[in-house]
């Protein structure tokens, strides 16, 4: 038999109002009648509908993951890995995941879902510099959560210590002997960028040394000069082209393999960020590894606690590994 509100009600001599309340925990009934439902409803192993369950406790059930609209298809390992620790975590609380496009260039579909209660939290996955997506969120009347440190005290966020692993990563190159790297990285409008780029340079410092600034280059992922400065770099004595994500050191190895420049005997080759998009690559590729879907469920946990009333805290987590390859042998 399938159990509804309307039959639960009936069946106790009780208003469909009252079995709402006693279920939700909210309204005004006695503690008698809210125990005489809880125990039928455990009874006959009675699980609320996902309308019930909103109409009783006033929520929807959904978080909004809020994705770039603009992700090359390179970017998506992080993203998919990102959003499974999303949905995974999500399950355990009975939620549903809406995934939102949304950036810089446009924040239409997000303003729907938020407007129209669609949502009940969100989940920012990128955070850009002077975003529009975290300027909505801080002046509507939802929570939040961005992926990734906005450098703005009253936004909330969890992230990966990626400053501390990419000085970690060079310190480690250095005490192989390496110590003349040009660094490739992606847009200054990411925020993650100028964390890569401070742990690049403070691992140089950390040895006593400094970072070449000639051989630094951002904005690299849709450039059309990456033959031409990896050509440079190698001109200028660079030992090592460095990285700062899976997609743009995937770009470089198939660069240089089209120039029939070697790796690791002509360059060697490293990445800040590691992923599927690299374990074929050949050779294997030296890296940093952080749990991204550890990620994800982090920042879906703390959003239900804030939805359960507690405060959020912002976090970053610590743990990567350095994954030394065949690429910088």
């Amino acid at each position: 038999m399938s159990h509804t509100l309307d039959s639960i009600a009936k069946e106790l001599g009780l208003s469909k109002t009252t079995v709402s309340r006693a279920i939700s925990g909210k309204g005004r009934i006695s503690e008698e009648t809210r125990k005489k439902v809880n125990e039928y409803i455990k009874e006959i192993n009675y699980r609320p509908s996902a309308v019930a369950r909103s109409l009783a406790s006033n929520r929807t059930y959904n978080v909004g993951l809020v994705v770039p609209a603009d992700s090359a298809l390179g970017e998506m390992p992080y993203f998919q890995t990102l959003m499974t620790g999303v949905c995974d975590r999500a399950m355990e609380f009975e939620y549903d995941v809406l995934i939102i496009l949304a950036d810089n260039d446009g924040i239409a579909a997000l303003r729907h879902a938020v407007s129209n209660r669609k949502i009940d939290a969100v989940i920012v996955s990128r955070c850009e510099r002077d975003s529009k997506v975290i300027n909505f969120l801080k002046e509507s009347d939802i929570p939040y959560i961005v992926v990734g440190n906005p450098m703005d005290e009253g936004v909330p966020y969890v992230d990966h210590d990626n400053e501390g692993a990419a000085s970690r990563m060079i310190e480690t190159l250095i005490d192989a002997g390496i110590t003349r790297m040009a660094l490739i990285g992606g847009g200054e409008n990411i925020n993650v960028t100028h964390s890569r780029l401070e742990g690049f340079k403070k691992g140089f410092i950390n040895k006593g040394l400094k970072a070449d600034e000639s051989l630094i280059f951002l904005n690299m992922h849709k450039s059309a000069r990456m033959d031409s400065v990896l050509k440079e770099s190698i001109a200028e004595g660079a030992e090592c082209i460095v990285c700062m994500d899976d997609m743009l050191c995937n770009s470089v190895l198939n660069c240089l393999h089209n120039d029939g420049i070697s790796v690791p005997e002509d360059i060697k080759l490293c990445s800040f960020y590691d992923s599927n998009l690299l374990s074929t690559s050949k050779p294997s590729i030296t890296s940093l590894y952080f749990d991204a879907k550890k990620l994800g469920g982090q920042c879906l946990e703390i959003l239900m606690r804030n939805l359960d009333g507690e405060s959020i805290t912002s976090q970053t987590l610590t743990d990567f590994n350095i994954q030394m390859r065949d690429s910088t042998l």
